[in-house]
């Protein structure tokens, strides 16, 4: 999900990952990431469709769908290193977030230390911003530190970010997200519900080919030995939840069973118990037929906010989706 996205919708994403709405289901489906697992049952789901935002109009706008690189894409192939500036931004309102540490880890994988070669330790300065190096075009992850503010809307709550691409030539841009305590603190004052400490939440879209997003696709979890994580319906059990697409209004809806227009899902109170990779698959119907339209891997954070976008399987995807 990159930085448009969370600032247009607020604090919709975590009041979506507090709201703890579990969706319907009344069909089967194939789990995938090679059939060890069975994702249960789900319902039906409409032809995929795209949408592009439309900000001036606040309205999402009909794209032609587009899977032509399905099953063809690979990672992209990073080149030399360039000086680029890394920007830490507010989800909520978009402001710079000053004098915060952050990991950056060129190679894509978030560790437990910042201490190689493919990691940069660095705190942001008055504007938000700190000059980073990079491989060109390739992929890059990050890790906000939590850090407790004077306050709690400058208190930082810990998010992590994968996939995430690199400019293709010196001094571009590198979007960073932060959460802060303030907002973590208004979901559960708002909904009269308590947001279950030592728990994961994992956000983000759905893409098309084109980068569009993708509405009628759904999001399912797999632990590190491939169990598939069950949604519940008590406060503390995983959810998985989507949006109701409104461009203007883009809030949670508790009885979506699918990626609205803006394509994003969110899954609240996801047991992070183990530091092996997690799967993430994204289904939608193609041509007729319910498919397996992206699978990746990464590692999730308890107490923190981990951010996953699903693009179109790749031809290089991780063993565990095959």
């Amino acid at each position: 999900m990159d930085r448009k996205a969370w600032t247009t919708l607020g604090c919709a994403v975590l009041l979506g990952a507090m709201l703890g709405a579990c969706d319907g289901d009344d069909g089967e489906m194939d789990a995938g990431g090679g059939g060890e697992t069975d994702a249960g049952p789900i319902a039906d789901l409409p032809p995929s469709e795209a949408y592009t935002e439309n900000e001036a109009d606040e309205i999402f706008e009909p794209a032609t769908i587009d899977w032509g690189c399905l099953g063809a894409r690979t990672q992209p192939e990073p080149g030399a290193e360039i000086e680029a500036t890394f920007e830490l931004r507010d989800f909520q309102d978009g402001f710079e977030v000053d004098g915060v540490e952050v990991w950056l880890f060129s190679d894509n994988t978030i560790a437990d230390r910042c201490d190689g070669a493919s990691c940069q330790s660095f705190t942001t300065d008055a504007d938000g911003n700190a000059t980073v190096t990079v491989p060109a075009n390739g992929w890059y992850a990050y890790r906000v530190l939590p850090k407790m503010g004077p306050t709690r809307g400058e208190t930082v709550f810990g998010v992590f970010q994968y996939n995430e691409p690199a400019p293709a030539s010196e001094g571009g841009t590198l979007d960073g997200q932060s959460v802060s305590g303030s907002t973590i603190d208004l979901i559960p004052a708002l909904l009269g519900i308590n947001r279950e400490p030592g728990r994961a939440i994992v956000a983000g879209q759905v893409r098309d080919c084109g980068g569009a997003n993708v509405a009628n696709a759904i999001v399912r979890i797999y632990d590190p030995d491939g169990a598939f994580v069950e949604p519940g319906e008590l406060n503390a059990d995983p959810h998985y939840h989507y949006f109701n697409g409104d461009a203007a209004n883009n809030l949670p809806d508790q009885l979506a069973e699918h990626t609205a227009p803006d394509g994003l899902y969110v899954a609240p109170q996801i047991p992070a118990e183990d530091d092996r990779p997690y799967r993430m698959e994204a289904w939608a119907t193609v041509d007729g037929e319910l498919i397996r339209v992206s699978c990746e891997t990464a590692r999730i954070f308890s107490d923190a906010v981990t951010i996953l976008n699903l693009e179109p399987m790749r031809a290089d995807a991780p063993a565990a989706c095959e």
